[in-house]
């Protein structure tokens, strides 16, 4: 059970962006919230943290995935920034919204900003790297 579990998320969770982003994100809510105490802005921290890792690891997998799946690349990175960013945003204000955060909004306005240009760059990366892999790869005999 334990090994699906892992190979499930292995497979849907990018551990590197997860990481940096609960670190990052936990960091900045726990600023914002530090007015309301330490235990307000631990509670924050905490929840933005643990959200951050899992979802916000899941989203940068789907953004990737939105990205690569559509043609023409003016069309798949903004629909890769539009749904995983809209759904980082709803998903982080309603964590926010969840008894705990003091300042549910200004909680979810780091997401709002880094999110957005986060998954414009990645969607752009995943589409370079696959084009060079692409460009790189030997051609199959005709």
């Amino acid at each position: 059970m334990l090994l699906g579990l892992k190979r499930f998320l292995d497979r849907h969770i990018d551990y590197r962006a997860a990481v940096a982003g609960a670190l990052l994100l936990g960091a900045i809510v726990f600023r914002v919230n530090l007015d309301h105490g330490w235990v307000a802005a631990a509670v924050a921290a905490a929840k933005q943290a643990t959200y951050t890792f899992f979802a916000g690891g899941y989203m940068v997998r789907l953004n990737e995935r939105i990205a690569l799946a559509l043609e023409p690349a003016l069309l798949a990175v903004p629909a890769g920034i539009l749904g995983a960013g809209g759904l980082a945003v709803g998903l982080t204000y309603l964590v926010h919204s969840v008894r705990g955060t003091p300042e549910p909004f200004n909680s979810t306005l780091p997401t709002i900003v880094l999110a957005s240009a986060g998954f414009c760059f990645l969607g752009l990366r995943a589409r370079h790297l696959r084009a060079r892999q692409a460009s790189s790869s030997p051609r199959a005999p005709r």
